[in-house]
């Protein structure tokens, strides 16, 4: 086989780049490493347990793919770009479970897509997706000959079971909801363009790992082609929030999150999605929940929102909600673009040379007399150009809602979506394969298109890795083995523990009354002596203990300056003599004072600070409980370690000196000001206890998500590594979080992450002036967890206290990829709900590991998280880098969530052509946005304080 073949993967980008997936290019280091086992299976290979365990077609498929992939493996060698699957994971206790993931059987030979055109060219996406609807409604003969054998995504996208005659044209009018047609009314021409037709027997070759060499076969398009012919009736029938999930079926209750019209609401909906695994295609269904807007006038939501905010602007509804209006005659939908601050008295523009007011305008030319002209009007226009409604006038209608979930909604939200395994695997056979029309007698355009779909799950073959056989604790504490993934810290003292010779207590006074001298002492002196109990020690010395001035109310005091410059001061007093950490009591959870504290602290005054809420502690009458976990993270941040791993579990890592890195990026969210930057996350180990894991932190362009200076970044954790190691890691494994299945190439395009690290070692190289160059073997893991796969163990006796799969459980078989190096791993217990495992891929790997190596070895790591005493669902390195971002965050608070709206640019250039004052708009609204990061990154200034860059201050 030529070494240079390119298999394209589903889900991965159109448009790769001229990497070849042969893997030739093995670079200085081309040499397997033989501490890890060999890449592939030297078994010969026998049926496994887990390959027997179900029989007939399942089994055959399993050995199938063993067989097909060992082949492919002897074929193009060693491989480190994209490597295919070393081979299947044997170690642990087989079990068999059930996945929501159901098989589908394809009888036509040949599909067809086209690209849907619109002309003249409307850019207004509401007009286009009513245009595209009346489409779909239309009696055209045209359209009436091929509407049964096609599937739309309404965008510009059309599959079809049978070829269209070309050209297809079809004139459609344009008329709103409730409007009455007519001839004056805007007319357009649909037409369909043929993109490709689709052989099946194709796919089926790929399914199979046959396909042609030299085809450079890509699936991902005929995969999409497939979800819009399955979403059909979804897409027809339900709301579609993102590409896969729909909500508002028949029959389904909405949850209320929050009370009154500015509340939300959940509803309960499903995912739909096709996976090709080896062999055949499945389908993914899962069901899932979101919040969303409840329905209500606006005029109304806005009145109850200045009620219960004393004061306060309507700030979910000010931007980007969508309202529907009804004074012109028929249902109009818009975009709420503000909230004007003048009344529809006072609110003006201009009309046939005069100014006319809001109010006066709607009496005169819709006959109608506004209830209530004091209250500001909506303005429903773009930025060029406003268009004023009154708010009575306006409806909101029920959508998804995009912002942030308060306390008592994100509570609520858990306890309506976690339900047990049993429960939603049988809500997604008796409610989600009805609704989405998969099974009889709603399934006629999967007919059309020889679709059938099994109605039962499918049976999936895993195993239950054993934990490590035990967590070192102090020498002198007992053994401590972990059962069902967790363990307690009774009689045990930390693996090292902090020493703490000065420290300060500061009392934020924010209520009435705040709390008393003998409370504040109880907290204190609870929390000293969890410390101690836990391994630290304490000098003979009480700390110095200080209350802030009383702060203003937060409906005086909106965005909390005035308290957090009042805090500050009280912490620069304490500083003055130098405490190692300050102990910051908070009366109740707040989310501006906090961040403000974490920002004073790690970026201004470089000290680290603990917080405990108050009013929670005292709750609990000062739990034990409560400070030992807060002790977790002290100890931690002193540079202490809670815990480390038995000898055996972490050889894997110590053959061979090893550097493990978490990567992560977060993005601004709705209630961010346009411009916000992300903010990239770069956490490693600096030695063989894999322990300690300081933490590298940059601002970059918005919504970027591939890390910038990570060049820089690592070589920041390269050098931190050779000071406290005295030499640089021979390996490198990175496990990367919030990478898309689609990113998957970016990571490893010419010039981009995996390059820059490359980066990194000729740079710090250059700094040693070895005579050697310094590279070491570099491994890529992905971390997924926005999947949709979950599992059901399927003898009861393998089940959880609440049904779900066991700690330890790893799946690399039946529903994983074709060729890649995938598996889903669930390293927790999963205590509420279902437990989502994660989605590990192996997508570059110049250390050759087996399965067992990298499941296993993962799966160990899980129980390092150092602020639990239990397994975590996501390795902890690229957890402490989600961490790390979100501790960012409180840097940039007043950017990340802002009360202050966008700003819409002027809608008076007369004169000026249309054209031209979009575009004007549009870098008005750049300008702005490059202003906004230009302050953001003043307000990060140089980032984390000197004093604790090399820290886990973040934890």
């Amino acid at each position: 086989m030529n070494t240079n073949t390119n298999f394209n993967l589903t889900n991965r980008a159109q448009n790769r780049d001229t990497r070849r997936r042969g893997g030739a290019q093995r670079g200085p280091v081309g040499q397997r490493d033989p501490a890890v086992g060999p890449a592939r299976s030297t078994s010969g290979l026998p049926a496994s347990p887990q390959q027997t365990s179900q029989g007939g077609k399942a089994d055959e498929l399993l050995h199938s793919h063993e067989q097909a992939l060992e082949k492919m493996r002897g074929e193009v060698g060693i491989r480190y770009d994209c490597p295919i699957r070393p081979g299947f994971g044997t170690l642990g206790e087989p079990v068999t479970l059930v996945a929501n993931f159901f098989t589908v059987k394809i009888t036509k030979s040949l599909i067809y897509t086209y690209r849907v055109k619109v002309e003249p060219t409307r850019n207004a996406k509401d007009v286009q997706r009513r245009l595209l609807l009346l489409l779909e409604q239309s009696n055209n003969q045209a359209w009436q000959s091929v509407k049964s054998s096609v599937a739309f995504d309404g965008r510009e996208t059309l599959v079809s079971a049978k070829e269209l005659p070309q050209p297809t044209q079809i004139s459609v009018r344009f008329f709103e909801e409730g409007q009455t047609p007519g001839p004056n009314l805007p007319e357009y021409i649909v037409s369909f363009e043929l993109l490709r037709k689709w052989d099946i027997s194709k796919l089926k070759q790929y399914l199979h790992c046959d396909v042609d060499i030299n085809d450079n076969y890509d699936i991902s398009p005929l995969i999409s082609a497939y979800n819009i012919v399955l979403q059909q009736h979804a897409s027809s029938t339900a709301i579609r929030v993102g590409n896969s999930r729909y909500f508002g079926f028949p029959g389904f209750k909405a949850n209320e999150l929050s009370p009154g019209l500015t509340g939300l609401e959940a509803f309960r909906g499903f995912f739909l999605s096709a996976r090709p695994v080896f062999g055949e295609l499945m389908i993914n269904v899962d069901v899932c929940m979101t919040p969303f807007y409840k329905h209500a006038r606006l005029d109304l939501a806005y009145e109850e929102s200045l009620r219960l905010s004393k004061g306060a602007t309507l700030q979910r509804f000010a931007q980007n909600v969508k309202v529907t209006t009804t004074y012109l005659g028929y249902t109009k939908r818009r975009t709420l673009l503000r909230i004007t601050p003048l009344s529809a008295e006072k609110t003006t523009f201009v009309k046939d040379g005069r100014q006319v007011s809001v109010a006066k305008h709607f009496q005169n030319v819709h006959d109608i007399l506004l209830k209530r002209p004091d209250l500001p009007v909506a303005d429903l226009g773009t930025a060029t150009r406003s268009n004023y409604v009154p708010l009575e006038l306006c409806v909101i209608e029920s959508q998804p809602f995009r912002g942030l979930l308060n306390d008592r909604e994100t509570t609520n939200m858990l306890n309506h979506a976690c339900k047990s395994p049993a429960a939603n695997f049988d809500e997604i056979i008796n409610q989600g394969l009805p609704s989405l029309a998969l099974t009889e007698p709603k399934a006629s355009i999967l007919d059309e298109f020889g679709i059938s779909i099994s109605k039962t799950m499918t049976d999936v073959p895993g195993r239950e890795l054993p934990p490590p056989k035990r967590l070192q604790y102090h020498s002198g504490s007992p053994s401590v083995q972990p059962a069902k993934g967790s363990w307690n810290l009774t009689n045990v003292k930390f693996h090292t523990g902090a020493s703490v010779t000065k420290w300060a207590v500061v009392v934020l006074s924010d209520g009435y009354p705040g709390p008393s001298d003998e409370d504040v002492s109880k907290v204190w002196t609870g929390f000293r002596e969890g410390c101690k109990r836990s391994g630290m020690t304490f000098a003979n010395q009480d700390p110095t203990v200080a209350r802030t001035a009383q702060l203003p109310r937060q409906f005086q005091d909106k965005d909390r300056s005035k308290g957090i410059m009042e805090t500050k001061r009280t912490i620069q007093n304490l500083v003055r003599d130098n405490p190692m950490f300050l102990l910051v009591l908070l009366p109740f959870r707040d989310t501006k004072l906090y961040p403000g504290v974490k920002r004073i602290c790690d970026v201004e005054l470089g000290i680290h600070s603990v917080t405990i809420v108050l009013n929670k502690v005292l709750k609990n009458k000062g739990s034990q409980q409560y400070y030992a976990n807060v002790a977790l993270k002290l100890n931690q941040k002193l540079g202490g370690i809670n815990h480390t791993l038995d000898v055996e579990s972490t050889r894997w890592l110590t053959t061979k000196s090893t550097m493990l890195v978490g990567m992560d990026v977060t993005h601004p969210g709705p209630g961010s000001k346009p411009g916000t930057p992300s903010i990239a996350a770069v956490i490693a180990t600096i030695d063989d206890s894999f322990t300690q894991c300081p933490a590298s932190l940059r601002c970059q362009k918005s919504k970027k998500e591939m890390i910038d200076d990570l060049t820089d970044m690592m070589l920041e954790r390269l050098r931190a590594y050779k000071k406290k190691s005295g030499f640089l890691p021979e390996r490198i494994i990175v496990y990367r979080d919030g990478v898309s299945e689609g990113q998957f190439d970016t990571v490893l395009e010419r010039g981009s992450e995996k390059d820059k690290i490359l980066d990194a070692f000729k740079a710090i190289h250059k700094e040693t002036k070895d005579l050697v160059e310094y590279r070491p073997h570099l491994s890529i893991i992905i971390c997924g967890k926005r999947h949709h796969a979950r599992f059901r163990p399927k003898d009861q006796k393998n089940q959880s206290r609440n049904g779900n799969t066991r700690p330890g459980t790893v799946v690399d078989r039946r529903i994983t990829a074709v060729y890649d190096f995938d598996f889903y791993l669930q390293a927790h217990d999963g205590i509420k709900g279902h437990a989502r495992p994660t989605h590990y891929t192996v997508i570059y790997d110049e250390s050759g590991f087996s399965a067992d190596v990298i499941q296993q070895g993962t799966h160990t790591a899980s129980y390092l998280y150092a602020r639990a005493t239990k397994a975590v669902s996501l390795v902890p390195l690229a957890y402490y880098a989600d961490l790390a971002c979100e501790r960012a965050r409180c840097y940039l608070d007043g950017f990340l969530n802002s009360e202050q709206l966008s700003v819409p640019g002027s809608s008076s250039r007369k004169g000026e052509s249309k054209g031209k004052r979009k575009a004007m708009a549009a870098d008005e609204r750049e300008a702005a946005k490059q202003r906004v990061y230009d302050a953001a990154l003043q307000a990060w200034g140089q980032g984390v304080h000197p004093n604790l860059k090399e820290t886990m201050f973040y934890i």
